[in-house]
């Protein structure tokens, strides 16, 4: 079984974005980035997600974080942004794919206060004609960092760590993320000839050794 890696522009134009907003520290106000260094990550989890089955029998997975914001600062902070950046082992200083929430909260974050539960998957996928569980056992198969950045107000992005999406369909204890998005469109390519899998031999009954 063989899996094949997409990437789209959207990562690349936010790895774009990203870069320019950390190059230039003239744009930046300092109090703001004291302000975001502040602020912590929590319940912090990376892990698969199933995107969907296209209708040439290929099978998506994406990698996928899952956080809230707690604010550590002595006043109340809003408008706190996410950006969550995936980069495959073999390429660690590219952006594979990234994720971003707008505003982690309605309202502005008390000291102490965390934000709801948030979830940033990723614009780019692993996709087999195999089944999505079985993409870990491939030898072709690459881990996948995130790192994490913050940005209040007119601060840059700062970065708040860094960890390896799990090797396991969705976050631990939370199986619903097992399920797949219905109302997005999946981008991909035709499989090619060495993506198809060669199907397996049926066990026989009187031999039941043969089952897998």
């Amino acid at each position: 079984m063989r899996f094949r890696r997409l990437l789209l522009p959207s990562a690349l134009l936010l790895s774009v974005l990203l870069t320019a907003s950390i190059a230039a520290p003239g744009c930046v106000n300092r109090e703001d980035n004291a302000t975001a260094s502040r602020m912590r990550l929590t319940e912090l989890v990376a892990y698969w997600a199933v995107r969907g089955r296209d209708s040439e029998g290929n099978n998506y997975i994406r990698p996928a974080v899952r956080f809230r914001v707690t604010n550590a600062n002595p006043e109340p902070v809003e408008y706190v942004q996410v950006m969550s950046v995936f980069r495959r082992e073999s390429a660690p200083d590219e952006a594979w794919g990234t994720g971003y929430v707008h505003s982690v909260a309605e309202e502005a974050l008390a000291p102490g206060e965390a934000s709801g539960e948030h979830t940033l998957r990723a614009d780019s996928n692993y996709l087999s004609q195999g089944a999505p569980e079985r993409m870990f056992e491939n030898e072709l198969w690459e881990d996948v960092e995130v790192e994490m950045f913050v940005r209040v107000g007119a601060s840059s992005w700062i970065s708040q760590g860094k960890t390896v999406a799990l090797r396991r369909l969705g976050p631990p204890g939370v199986e619903k993320y097992l399920e797949p998005i219905e109302d997005e469109p999946i981008y991909g390519i035709a499989p090619g000839p060495d993506d198809v899998q060669e199907p397996e031999p049926e066990p026989s009954p009187e031999n039941p050794s043969e089952a897998r």
